[in-house]
């Protein structure tokens, strides 16, 4: 929904665009923190690939729900993909007809690399914010985190 539509108090209107700019700043950071990946790996196939290897393995139906995409869609993502030699495709142990995605050894080892970068450059900006304010955000993103599954 856009701000516009948002029929909230005028506080609350604030406290959202308060978030979003601070959201903004968040986004900002874990994009930097991966820029030295450059054009190798566009931005649909990082968020895949962080997708699937926070799963461990997932299907393609699932993954296209998770990204937010067709199943096609997500196919066509897959198999570029895999032709950079960052997933798999193979048969569900449980179901011989299904078929999951699984990260390579590349796609682990860069999933690891980018995970490592976000994760500094957030320890930076928390580091340079007093312990209330900071205690306050994790506090806020733990709930986020709780919310999102």
């Amino acid at each position: 929904m856009g701000c516009d539509m948002f029929r909230g108090s005028r506080d609350e209107q604030v406290e959202v665009s308060t978030a979003e700019r601070g959201l903004a700043a968040l986004i900002e950071v874990a994009e930097r923190a991966v820029e030295k990946i450059g054009s190798s790996v566009p931005p649909a196939q990082l968020r895949a690939l962080l997708i699937i290897d926070r799963a461990g393995s997932l299907n393609l139906n699932r993954l296209a729900t998770q990204v937010g995409a067709s199943a096609s869609a997500t196919s066509r993502l897959c198999d570029r993909m895999e032709v950079a030699g960052l997933l798999t495709r193979d048969r569900a142990e449980e179901s011989r007809r299904e078929i999951v995605l699984l990260l390579t050894e590349s796609g682990r080892r860069l999933a690891g690399w980018v995970r490592d970068q976000r994760r500094a450059a957030l320890a930076d900006m928390l580091q340079a914010m007093t312990p209330e304010g900071r205690d306050a955000l994790l506090r806020g993103l733990g709930e986020v985190a709780a919310d999102a599954g």
